[in-house]
């Protein structure tokens, strides 16, 4: 099992619009079977910072998962992908393997 975390730094005051994104991008996540899925805010730190995390079985099909979405996105897919472009500053991934 592995957990992934995306962290996002948004434009400022478009912390909201990168929520929303990732809130569509949990609907997915969902149909994909993608468990302890969770949308963070910030309290402290870097103002409008959102994390996206979940935990999915296998590295290799999330990165299959992951590298098709950008080939020939569809329409909705493509909305999502823009949202993020247009609203984040900066942003990484860090995944870890769940032990526990």
């Amino acid at each position: 099992m592995y957990m992934l975390r995306e962290v996002f730094q948004a434009e400022r005051g478009k912390a909201v619009e990168i929520v929303t994104a990732f809130k569509n991008l949990d609907q997915w996540f969902e149909k994909a079977g993608y468990t302890n899925r969770r949308i963070y805010v910030d309290c402290t730190g870097p103002m409008d910072t959102v994390v996206y995390q979940w935990e999915f079985e296998s590295l290799d099909e999330y990165f299959t998962m992951e590298r098709g979405t950008f080939i020939e996105p569809d329409e909705d897919t493509q909305a999502l992908i823009d949202a993020m472009n247009t609203n984040a500053g900066s942003g990484y991934k860090e995944i870890y393997e769940v032990i526990q």
